[in-house]
């Protein structure tokens, strides 16, 4: 594992956990994730007339009330076209996304484009999109692990990769750990990096071998090599300072 680069064979499984989602509970059907391309085309359209209304309200110098107010019937709507979550888990599916932390980061993000927007808004307006862009990446970049294969969402792609095309897992010094498919290319996951690549491994039910554990293993062989060459240098250091003695005791005798 402390190679920057290393290949790792996929393991034969029949069988895969049931696993959760990246926040460790049973990944379910809903959310931005699993809506339709109709729907999330609707959730952009009011997102972007809302911004076009705030860049012509303050073009015109409307009220500050009326542009701020009418955050929250679009907040309205927005969350009534997100597709609501079900009760029941999907078994065999885990979900490897973007921690939901980053919407903090989100929030930072649009707090610091709306000064500049302010003091300039016929020009600056394109940074109200920011924040959008950011919430777009957060919500498509994941890794799907499920019985199939792997599902791989971008901002603008999607694909799937059966495990049988899947030759092994690729860990870069930095960056997106990559899958080794059987024509000797190389795919990036989604939202995989080093610090979840645990994660991965347990999910995808034995289809790829613990690296964690063999890299200990390893360690574990590698100590147990320096003792026994310590012990063994030791053992010849010992041995001609116990002749030395026995010698010396020898000499006498044979003068006499």
């Amino acid at each position: 594992m402390s190679s920057p680069h290393q290949s790792v064979p996929p393991a034969k499984s029949s069988h895969t956990t049931d696993e959760g989602t990246d926040t460790g509970r049973p990944s379910r059907p809903g959310g931005l994730r699993s809506a339709s391309p109709g729907r999330l085309a609707a959730i952009g359209a009011v997102v972007l007339a809302y911004l076009a209304f705030v860049v012509v309200g303050t073009v015109q110098d409307w009220s500050l009330g009326v542009r701020i107010g009418l955050i929250v019937p679009v907040a309205v709507v927005v969350w009534l076209l997100v597709p609501r979550r079900t009760n029941t888990p999907t078994p065999g599916v885990h979900v490897i996304g973007v921690p939901r932390l980053a919407y903090i980061g989100v929030l930072v993000l649009a707090f610091c484009v709306f000064f500049p927007f302010v003091g300039w808004p016929a020009v600056l307006w394109p940074l109200l999109l920011a924040p959008v862009i950011a919430v777009w990446w957060v919500v498509r970049t994941h890794t799907t692990v499920s019985e199939t294969g792997l599902d791989l969402s971008s901002m603008t792609s999607t694909k799937h990769l059966d495990w049988a095309r899947i030759k092994g897992i690729s860990i870069p010094k930095r960056g997106a750990v990559r899958a080794r498919l059987d024509d000797e290319s190389e795919v990036k996951l989604p939202a995989v990096g080093y610090d979840r690549l645990r994660e991965l491994i347990e999910a995808s039910g034995g289809r790829l071998p613990d690296v964690f554990a063999a890299a200990e293993a390893a360690e574990a062989e590698r100590l147990a090599a320096e003792r026994a060459a310590a012990k063994t240098e030791s053992d010849a250091k010992t041995e001609p300072e116990t002749k030395a003695p026995s010698e010396s005791k020898d000499e006498p005798e044979s003068e006499r």
